[in-house]
């Protein structure tokens, strides 16, 4: 096994707890093949971990043991994937969620893979080819942590001309049919093998928890980037007076109808759809003097409708501007973003700009990141990528 010499900084930082390596965090950048396992020391020439290189959006590698006794492979892995199970055995015996994450990449010890369960279904990410290359060794291990499995997805988010398809059935029975989930005693529809999405953000289940028992009741509630209405059914669910979706999908409005539907909903006068730009929208609602009590905005990191692009990082300043211009005094605005590269500086900063523009004045009542089940390692803000922020118009 080859040795590489991290710089200083990256020394502390991965005695400190931090998993990710980066090119400039070696003395010299390696030369590697995908799934490479080394051991990293410091300057001085004293042992710091074991990694696996691997390139990835994050970085390329990961720390995966400070014991250099540790043996890669299935044992190791049954290993990390038991102590997340154990960890997570509250959510185990919530019998009003079926569905949340039970492996966090590097939050659990082992960057570069997720595992999501929905109900009984395992979802596998893969992040790298150098992961993935142990996908056996891997799938082996979780069926031995999880005999209850059904089946096992996986989602191949990175790109190689080896592993050219993006969804693939790892284990068990066929996963192309709709799965029921609940979560927070909520019924939702979810698929693991369309696409890149599943139907739920499992990420978001202490927002929609909140939105749904502590400002939903007797509520006007808009959901803009609605996808398949999760939030917008929360907030049904929890006595929303009426609630209205936007999403530029063609498939949104049948998605939300399905949602509801599964919770004996029918869309209607009191619960619409549309199939709009969000920006348009407001414009739409503004001229015809249309006002919500609770506005939710959780928009891609980035998106393209036709020659018009859509960033984040650019673009929340008008988002929280036309938002207020529609919310009713008192009302309630949830910020949201994903983005691991927007930092909760320039988050705040932005929704600061926006709101200051026609000189309303918002008030924080409430934050969320990611709840337990999505653990993150120290130093590792890009793990920590969901920032949420709730707050009240006071004028």
């Amino acid at each position: 096994m080859r040795t590489l010499t991290l710089k200083k900084r990256a020394s502390q930082a991965a005695r400190a707890g931090r998993l990710l390596l980066k090119e400039q965090d070696f003395v010299k950048p390696p030369h590697f093949e995908e799934g490479d396992l080394v051991q990293v020391q410091d300057q001085a020439g004293d042992f710091l971990a074991l990694a696996y290189l691997a390139r990835q959006n994050k970085g390329i590698g990961w720390i995966y043991s400070y014991d250099r006794q540790t043996k890669w492979g299935q044992d190791f892995f049954q290993e990390v994937f038991q102590v997340a199970k154990d960890k997570r055995q509250g959510l185990f015996h919530d019998d009003l969620t079926t569905a949340f994450r039970v492996f966090n990449g590097e939050g659990d010890g082992l960057g570069g893979l997720t595992v999501d369960y929905y109900a009984g279904y395992l979802l596998l990410q893969w992040y790298s080819l150098g992961i993935y290359q142990n996908q056996a060794a891997i799938i082996e291990a979780l069926k031995t942590v999880y005999p209850e499995a059904i089946a096992m997805e996986g989602k191949n988010r990175f790109k190689s001309q080896a592993v050219p398809h993006k969804n693939e059935r790892l284990w068990g029975q066929a996963t192309d049919q709709a799965i029921m989930i609940k979560e927070n005693g909520i019924n939702y529809v979810t698929r693991l093998a369309d696409g890149w999405m599943t139907g739920i953000f499992l990420d978001q289940r202490l927002v929609r928890d909140y939105l749904m028992s502590r400002l939903a009741l007797g509520k006007r509630v808009l959901n803009t980037f609605s996808y398949t209405g999760a939030f917008s059914l929360a907030a049904a669910m929890g006595g929303a007076l009426s609630t209205t979706s936007v999403d530029l999908a063609n498939r949104t409005k049948e998605l939300t109808a399905e949602q509801f539907a599964a919770n004996g909903i029918d869309l209607g006068d009191s619960h619409k759809v549309y199939v709009m730009d969000t920006f348009d929208y407001f414009a739409y609602a503004k001229r015809h003097d249309l006002t919500y009590d609770v506005i939710v905005m959780d928009p891609p990191s980035f998106a393209r409708n036709g020659k018009q692009i859509f960033k984040v990082t650019e673009q929340y300043p008008q988002l929280v501007h036309d938002a207020l211009e529609i919310l009713s005094p008192g009302g309630y605005l949830i910020c949201s973003t994903n983005a691991a590269n927007y930092s909760p500086k320039a988050f705040q900063a932005d929704i600061n700009q926006g709101a200051k523009a026609d000189g309303h004045q918002i008030k924080l009542v409430e934050s969320f990141q990611l709840p337990d089940d999505f653990p993150v390692p120290p130093l590792s803000p890009e793990s920590g990528y969901l920032k949420v922020k709730v707050y009240q118009k006071q004028k």
